[in-house]
């Protein structure tokens, strides 16, 4: 008798960030190495999970055409990415949640399976990335089951996505210090001149 696999895993990008280190551009849609971030991250995602959806706060005529759905943060003025993470978690459909955000553009397809191991051997932890000291909880899987945690916490005021995953039973992919792959894309100087293509 073939056992079921109870492990599933849909995905969300987080690109409903404001970009004020960008000037107010919108990050997803940032060209890297000539097309947008987004729809370049959404096909590594695609390797891992379904469905990938996109967390956006605007233009959502051009994510459309890369995600399966969108989310949209529930409060108003961009309060930051747990507020997309609360939104892509209500909706999920699987046992487990894949996070990234749109600012990692040399995000490779193996790291993303390392993590994704790392959860299925261990699904009932929130799992997240550690670079030397440095925690990035928003490349990180996420139970179904936190689901009501979450959404309480952040009816409590919480803000911080790392606080609230430290605070939940987790595991950690430790990672050497300054990785490469983890590069985070947040300043103009980050991207080629004129790589805009969105409002």
């Amino acid at each position: 008798m073939t056992e079921i696999d109870s492990f599933t895993l849909s995905a969300v990008l987080l690109a409903g960030g404001q970009g004020s280190r960008l000037g107010g551009r919108d990050k997803g849609l940032m060209n890297w190495q000539g097309r947008p971030v987004a729809e370049q991250l959404v096909l590594r995602l695609r390797h891992v999970a379904y469905p990938v959806v996109i967390s956006c706060n605007r233009n959502e005529h051009q994510y459309r055409q890369w995600g399966d759905a969108l989310v949209n943060d529930a409060d108003p003025g961009f309060p930051g990415p747990l507020a997309g993470i609360v939104s892509a978690l209500a909706t999920c459909q699987t046992s487990h949640l894949l996070v990234i955000p749109c600012d990692v553009p040399q995000l490779p397809v193996e790291l993303l399976k390392e993590l994704v191991a790392r959860a299925r051997s261990q699904p009932e932890r929130v799992w997240l990335i550690r670079a030397g000291e440095s925690w990035q909880p928003l490349i990180s899987v996420i139970p179904i089951a936190s689901q009501a945690s979450l959404a309480a916490a952040w009816a409590n005021g919480q803000r911080s996505p790392l606080r609230w995953m430290l605070s939940e039973a987790h595991g950690v992919l430790q990672l050497p210090p300054d990785d490469p792959r983890l590069h985070n894309a947040n300043t103009p100087g980050d991207w080629p001149a004129e790589t805009h293509t969105g409002s």
